[in-house]
């Protein structure tokens, strides 16, 4: 979905292999989207949160991400999708053949990934940063 500096040249890649960008989608389109997809995959390595992983859980879409940013904080490795290591192609591509490739698998990923979806929520952020107890100094 979406965009990015590399849009262009990917999309140029894809050609023919059935794959494209559709820009970024709001509202129904967004929606629907998200309802047709298997596995939502993320590479970002920088991404301090990435909130379309925690709206592709909520989707009870399995995720792959990497190992570094944020998002690997919102899948649960093994249960809601799975975690690669960070700037490595073949990891991430080894993570999203096995997801491919196990229906069964990702169907019970993608439950689990809306049900953690489900529990989070800005109060829980909000009391568990308030509990957290302060630096020893």
């Amino acid at each position: 979905m979406g965009g990015g500096p590399y849009v262009e040249e990917l999309s140029l890649r894809l050609s023919g292999r059935g794959g494209f960008f559709c820009g970024i989608l709001r509202g129904d389109d967004l929606h629907r989207a998200y309802a047709s997809a298997d596995i939502f995959a993320f590479p970002s390595t920088t991404d301090t949160f990435g909130n379309v992983v925690l709206e592709a859980s909520a989707a009870g879409i399995p995720s792959v991400v990497t190992d570094m940013g944020g998002p690997m904080e919102i899948v649960r490795d093994g249960v809601s999708g799975l975690v690669a290591h960070g700037r490595d192609v073949g990891s991430f591509a080894d993570a999203l053949a096995e997801l491919v490739t196990d229906p069964a698998r990702r169907g019970e990923m993608g439950r689990a990934a809306r049900e953690l979806a489900l529990s989070r929520s800005w109060t829980k952020a909000f009391d568990a940063v308030w509990a957290a107890e302060p630096p020893a100094r």
